[in-house]
């Protein structure tokens, strides 16, 4: 966890140690403790974060690169109110930066704390125009803003790719736009048999429930 966030200067060597630890454990830790702090990593630019106005500033040359390299590359230091002066009078709204850390960080798995077997609905549509997005990012989003859905099924009504699906979702995740319905069985509960024989289910089959028919006659037009 960080430590030290009163102090000018916050310290990352501790997170080094941390299981999956990454820019996006730092930037939830910082939102938390709503002190106003510039995180540097050096000559790759610098993102300016601002918990109470939940906002921020990105001066950043490679976003990709910015979000995946070690902790404790970064240099973290708290604002004082003469530095947060000379910042533009609006900044982006952090959940869009909650996105691309979790997009370019999960690109095959799911973020923490989501299964595959959850069911989950999205809360509104994000602002795509202005995020890093898969070919299909808008299929997926205009399901799950309309019917709560399984992950698993996602994939499975949508003919899209496992990882795709799990990059999107964990990006909505972490920008705070997913609402968890129902918790499912992890995978782990699950026998090798039976998920095997699920992954093997086409599109085609499902269509054949009506169930199936009507959701795909809502999504038709996608």
């Amino acid at each position: 966890m960080l430590t030290g966030l009163s102090s000018k200067i916050i310290e990352t060597a501790d997170l080094a140690s941390t299981p999956a630890a990454h820019l996006l454990n730092i930037v939830q830790h910082l939102l938390s403790s709503q002190d106003n702090s510039l995180i540097t990593l050096p000559g790759m630019g610098s993102i300016t974060i601002l918990p109470l106005k939940r906002e921020y500033y990105a001066d950043v040359k490679d976003m990709l690169e910015f979000c995946t390299v070690p902790v404790e590359s970064f240099q973290i230091r708290t604002l004082d109110s003469s530095e947060l002066s000379s910042t533009s009078a609006s900044g982006k709204d952090i959940r869009d930066l909650l996105w691309q850390l979790a997009f370019h960080l999960y690109e095959d798995s799911l973020i923490e704390n989501c299964s595959e077997n959850d069911v989950i609905q999205f809360k509104r549509w994000p602002n795509l125009t202005r995020l890093p997005t898969t070919p299909h990012t808008a299929r997926i989003c205009a399901l799950l803003t309309r019917h709560p859905t399984s992950i698993t099924l996602v994939r499975r009504v949508l003919g899209i790719d496992k990882k795709e699906v799990n990059r999107v979702i964990s990006a909505a995740f972490s920008a705070g736009i997913v609402n968890t319905i129902s918790r499912g069985p992890s995978l782990a509960s699950i026998s090798a048999n039976s998920d095997s024989a699920a992954a093997e289910v086409k599109p085609e089959q499902t269509q054949k429930s009506g169930l199936w028919n009507s959701l795909f006659a809502k999504i038709s037009s996608l």
